[in-house]
Order: structure tokens, then sequence, then C-alpha cells
């Protein structure tokens, strides 16, 4: 009797030994294939993360498309690409056919001469076009032209005179598009007003769009100055062509945030809460252009570096999102780990449907950042998405573990993880340091946090 009675004590202590040590490594074991389910998991969320980077991309080219059928009245980017004289000659040559005989022959060539000063101040008038949701900046610009061109030395070109059709001869405007004249330019030179050409050259014209005007015949050879004001439009930029010997360029506006690009930065620029002034500085030895060249099939010019002038607006909010999306891996993995972690030490058991069920969460955060970026400041928009996200986690996460610390515990590493990567977007030039530095740190803080786990007890 005494002995049945010691069995079963002994066998009552061994069932409170196991109930005892069951209880954490019981947990493990229980999970040991938890991990793989969590992979397989974020491999399918990659499937939602593309259709939302496509989604992005399609609404991206929508808004170019809005913005295109904005500045496609208005002549587009308008650009002034210069001033030139053009001059016609004949050239007589002759060429012996197989049978000895000599044909004579003649064709016309063109002589074009670019100024040796050429000056040109804009003051840029903006104003703001929307087309659905989308907003583009346009103006028009008052501009005005100063150019002094030197007699035109032929002969290096012809040696005779009476070769040079001077009748004939033109001053040509370079444009981008007439379309982005206002008004049709006046150009006076000593105090007499240039008529526009008869005739136009098109085929001829260096430019890829021009107005020609009549240039009289003492002009040519005695070298003049010329000045004119008139009004153009256009959006988003203002370009000019450097084409003379000596270029001065200038450009004023009310606009509170302009950008410079192109070929040369401002020698002089000043930017302040009213509005910017910048001043350019160009000498011909630094473009491609040659004083005087000859033509015969009037070949456009290209290869010239141009002076670009933008209207910037606030940042692309598309740009943003797609570079948000590409850290959404580590971002659906940081809060899965968190989870595995928080269930191990919590001694729950959390279904794949509810780990899902948050990774959706995270999903939807880069769907109402691209949807509420686009009437909302990015910046607001980011941090309402991500408050949106990390509030249902919250929520979502004390009702599984039944207890809210876990719950805040879950919802604090989502939203530093998502204030984290605000940093990393805001910083492009040090985005990779940033990025590498945290993933490097959630792995030191893993290793720590499961320094202690026997992991062979998980299988």
């Amino acid at each position: 009797m005494e002995n049945e009675n010691s069995a079963k004590q002994i066998a009552s202590k061994n069932a409170s030994d196991n109930s005892g040590t069951r209880g954490f490594s019981g947990i493990l074991k229980r999970r040991g294939t938890k991990p793989l389910i969590i992979v397989a998991m974020l491999l399918l969320f990659m499937i939602p993360l593309s259709l939302i980077k496509s989604i992005i991309y399609d609404r991206k080219t929508y808004q170019e498309e809005a913005v295109e059928s904005i500045l496609e009245p208005l002549g587009g980017n308008p650009e002034i690409s210069g001033l030139l004289v053009m001059l016609p000659y004949t050239e007589h040559f002759s060429e012996t056919d197989a049978k000895g005989i000599e044909r004579k022959y003649s064709r016309t060539k063109y002589i074009f001469v670019r100024p040796e000063n050429f000056s040109l101040d804009s003051k840029i008038l903006p104003y703001t076009l929307t087309r659905g949701i989308y907003s583009v900046p346009v103006f028009t610009s008052d501009v005005t032209i100063e150019a002094k061109f030197e007699p035109v030395k032929y002969q290096q070109f012809t040696s005779l005179r009476e070769t040079l059709d001077t009748k004939n001869a033109v001053l040509i405007l370079g444009l981008s598009k007439t379309k982005i004249l206002a008004e049709l330019p006046k150009i006076k030179v000593a105090g007499l007003e240039l008529s526009d050409s008869l005739t136009e050259y098109n085929s001829v014209s260096p430019f890829e769009e021009s107005v020609y005007y009549t240039l009289p015949e003492k002009f040519i050879f005695e070298g003049f100055s010329l000045k004119s004001e008139f009004k153009i439009q256009g959006g988003e930029k203002l370009i000019f062509q450097p084409i003379g010997t000596n270029c001065d360029f200038s450009v004023r506006s009310d606009w509170k945030n302009p950008g410079f690009s192109g070929g040369w930065l401002p020698t002089e620029r000043e930017i302040t809460k009213d509005g910017f002034f910048a001043k350019w500085n160009v000498a011909g030895l630094t473009t491609v252009f040659p004083k005087m060249w000859e033509s015969e099939n009037g070949s456009k010019i290209s290869g010239g570096e141009k002076i670009v002038t933008t209207l910037v607006t606030p940042v692309d909010t598309y740009q943003k999102t797609i570079r948000s999306i590409k850290y959404a891996l580590l971002f659906l993995l940081v809060p899965f780990l968190a989870i595995f972690i928080c269930e191990i030490f919590a001694g729950a058991n959390i279904h794949p449907i509810q780990y899902a069920l948050i990774g959706v969460a995270d999903v939807m955060f880069y769907l109402l950042l691209l949807s509420i970026s686009e009437h909302l400041d990015f910046n607001l928009s980011y941090y309402i998405s991500a408050l949106a996200v990390c509030a249902s986690t919250l929520f979502y996460a004390s009702a599984i573990f039944k207890k809210i610390h876990w719950g805040t515990m879950l919802s604090g590493i989502q939203f530093v993880s998502y204030v984290f990567l605000f940093g990393t977007l805001q910083a492009d030039d040090y985005a990779l340091l940033i990025g590498s530095v945290g993933l490097f740190l959630v792995i030191v803080a893993l290793m720590f946090i499961t320094r202690k786990i026997d992991w062979y007890k998980a299988e």
C-alpha cells in the first residue's frame, strides 16, 4: 500500500515538473514551422505590392498626360533659340561629263552670322492652371532682346560680292514654337522697324521654328544694333540658347521656388520670399557655335547646351511613393518578426491568418499614402497613413494577445519603422546609408532579444 502511494506521488511530481517545463519549450515546439509560414506570406505579399506599384506608375502617367494637355495650347516649355542674320549667295561651278563636255551649274547657299553681343531680359508672370486634381505652373513673360551684329565678312565663303543676294537677306528669330508668342515681336534697328519677310525659309532655318524679318542691305555691310520687346507664354520652364559671341541673360519673377539647370548656372542669383532674380554671362567660346557658317540644306542646330529656368513645384508625390514602396519588404518583415517574438514571450498562439491581416494593413499603408497625397501635402499624408495603420495594429494586436501592452508594443515598433522610413525618404543623398544602418540595427535587436531562446526546441 505504501509502495502504491509512493508511486502515485512520484507520478504526480513528474507531471508537475512536466507542466512546468512544458511552457516555454512547448510554445516553441508548436511554432517550429511558423517562420516558414512567415516567409511564404512575405513572398505572397509581393503580389499586391507590385500591383500598387503599377497603380502608382499609371497615376503618374495620367498626371503627365494632364500636364501635357495644359501646356500644349500654350506651346509647352518656351525656348528662345537666338537671333541670326541669313544671307543667300550663289555658288557657280562646272563639271565635265564622260564625253568631255563641260557643264556649268549654280546653287544657292546661305551664310549665317550670329550676333557679337546678345542680351535678353525676361520678367516671368506666373499663375496656375489645373486639370482634374493636377495643377501646373504656367506663365506669360515680358521679354526684352538687344543684339549687336558686326558687318558680314562674306569673303571667306565667296570672293564675289555680286553673288550675294542682298535683297533676300533676313534676320531670323529662332523659337521652339511660334505658338509661344503672345504677340508678334517688333524689331527696331536704328529707329527703323523691320518688316516681316514675305518669304519664309523654314527648310533653311537652323531653328525648329522661326520668325523672319527683311534686313535692309546697308545693315549687312555696316553692322547694326537692334532691340525688341514682346510677350511669350508657356509653362514650367523657360529656356534660352546662348548663340551670341557674348551673351547676357537675366530672369526675374515672384515665383518663390526656382530651379536652374542646363549648361550654365547663374553668375548672380537672389532668392527671397518675394521671388527671385538670376543673371547669366556666357562667353561664345564656351558654346559650339562659330561666328559664321554656311549651309545648303538648312540642317537644324543640335548639340548646343542651353540655359533652363524652372518654376519648381512641390515634391513629386508619385516619385516619393515609389521610393517608399522599395522598402516595403523590410517593413513587412519587421512587424512579422515582432509578432513572432511577442508570441513566444507572451505564451500566445497567433494564427497565420492573424499575421496576414496585420500584413494587409501594412500593404494598405502604401495605397493610403498614394491616394491621400494626391490631395494633401505628402508629409501630412504620410503621417495620416502611418497613424491609421498603427492604430489598427494597436487595437487588433491588443485583442489577439488579450493584453493592451502587447498591442502598444507592436504598434510602437511599427510607428518607429515608419518614422525611420520617412527620414530615409527625406535624405536623398544618405538613403542607402540610413537604410543599411537601420537594417543592421534591426538584426542586432533581434539577436539581443532572442539570445536565450533554444531554437532546437522549436523543431
